[in-house]
């Protein structure tokens, strides 16, 4: 199962990570609120607030427009690392998600950062 897709898709949190970034690539940020309100573990929302969240999604597709999967670095059942890249620019960021391993395998960790040390390049994270 070389194929990057089918890494990511065989995965709880992969299977998470596609749902997230469909919305967030069609930019329908409505639907990513409530995707968040009820994929998010309610203590991690407690951490971060699904709002809070938004902006930083918010501000790294105005930096970076849509996200591509670049290479996948860790594909477990419910954790994975992947790198992405955008449509504007060079940037690479890293994304870790990881997921309860209870059904509906709520997100747990969720966090979004630059490789190239770029405070300010699409920064959100727990």
């Amino acid at each position: 199962m070389s194929n990057p897709r089918q890494l990511i898709g065989a995965s709880k949190a992969g299977r998470r990570f596609i749902a997230q970034m469909r919305y967030y690539n069609e930019g329908d940020f409505r639907k990513l609120r409530g995707f968040m309100r009820s994929g998010y573990y309610d203590l991690v929302l407690m951490e971060n607030p699904v709002d809070r969240r938004l902006l930083d999604l918010k501000a790294t597709r105005r930096l970076h427009g849509r996200l591509k999967v670049a290479e996948v670095e860790i594909a477990e059942d419910y954790a994975i690392q992947l790198i992405l890249t955008g449509e504007k620019g060079e940037a690479r960021l890293r994304m870790q998600m990881k997921v309860n391993e209870s059904y509906p395998h709520q997100v747990t960790h969720y966090s979004l950062e630059p490789m190239d040390g770029d405070a300010e390049t699409g920064k959100a994270r727990e």
